[in-house]
């Protein structure tokens, strides 16, 4: 279940409320706390993401037909809301950073969502297709399987998911140029089963600094 591929890493943007009282506090949420780093520094964040993952946007896009209803489950800026329009197809956003969904509203429809709620946001079986693109790697692991879970929810029988997460490195805080944040890290087969348990057949494997997961709905 392997395919080509080259770069790994997209956006990794899993909510956050504001850009303030960023100490890392272990006691307050992991998520909130690592993704509000991502608001002070949005469009530079956006300017040096901006050229990644062309291929992988076009090779889903590509593997539903024209125009499906994709979500793309943390969507930053916007970057690939706009890619996945340009390619015939219908797009919504989630992002729980109100900079980020007010810079993706640019591209398309966006509202501000905690990923970790996002099922209850849409209908079941809303969804052709769910990009999640890096955007899960600020949760626990427990919380990654919840919202895989959500995801197969909100996707029709056949649906399609493309998921990736870190997969090098060490669980923990990790102290970046412009902050802390919190990463999960998941090895490659144990994250392609939680995708399977969560009631997808997988189709593909990208191995690398980032596991990339290619994946079908079932039923």
């Amino acid at each position: 279940m392997r395919c080509g591929s080259d770069d790994g890493g997209g956006m990794a943007t899993h909510g956050t409320v504001t850009g303030e009282d960023l100490d890392a506090d272990q006691d307050r949420d992991p998520v909130v706390v690592s993704v509000a780093v991502y608001s002070d520094g949005a469009d530079d964040y956006a300017a040096t993401h901006a050229p990644k993952m062309t291929d992988r946007v076009e090779r889903f896009a590509g593997w539903l037909p024209r125009p499906s209803l994709i979500l793309d489950a943390g969507c930053g800026p916007g970057r690939d809301l706009a890619r996945f329009r340009a390619y015939g197809h219908v797009v919504r956003g989630v992002d729980l950073n109100p900079v980020f969904v007010a810079m993706a509203r640019a591209h398309a429809p966006t509202s501000q969502c905690d990923l970790r709620e996002v099922g209850a946001r849409f209908p079941a079986g809303t969804f052709d297709g769910i990009w999640a693109s890096a955007s899960l790697v600020h949760l626990a692991e427990a919380e990654t399987v919840d919202v895989l879970g959500q995801f197969a929810g909100l996707l029709r029988p056949g649906g399609r998911l493309y998921v990736c997460l870190k997969a090098a490195g060490r669980t923990g805080w990790l102290d970046e140029p412009d902050g802390r944040r919190w990463y999960t890290v998941w090895g490659q087969d144990e994250f392609t089963a939680a995708v399977t348990e969560a009631g997808f057949e997988v189709d593909c494997v990208d191995p690398g600094p980032y596991v990339e997961v290619w994946a079908t709905r079932r039923g």
